[in-house]
């Protein structure tokens, strides 16, 4: 059996490895279309990247559950959370 301290870590480390290239690649595609490539494209792309992934994060973290919640309500399965 694994402990609820234990799972929980497991979830914040798995969604991290979701969320981070997830950011970046949306951080890329975004400075591309905006403005072009620009001189100073890699302190762009950090800048962008380091805003938008504390707040990703945090909506992932927040919605997930609730995601979980409907999907199984609509598949009409129990979801354990």
């Amino acid at each position: 059996m694994v402990s609820f301290k234990k799972d929980k870590c497991y979830r914040i480390i798995s969604t991290f490895f979701v969320v981070a290239p997830t950011t970046f690649v949306m951080s890329i595609i975004s400075i591309v279309t905006d403005g072009g490539l620009s001189e100073n494209l890699i302190g762009d792309l950090i800048k962008s990247w380091f805003f938008s992934l504390p707040i990703v994060y945090a909506c992932v973290l927040l919605l997930l559950p609730l995601a979980n919640k409907i999907t199984g309500k609509i598949l009409d399965r129990k979801v354990h959370l």
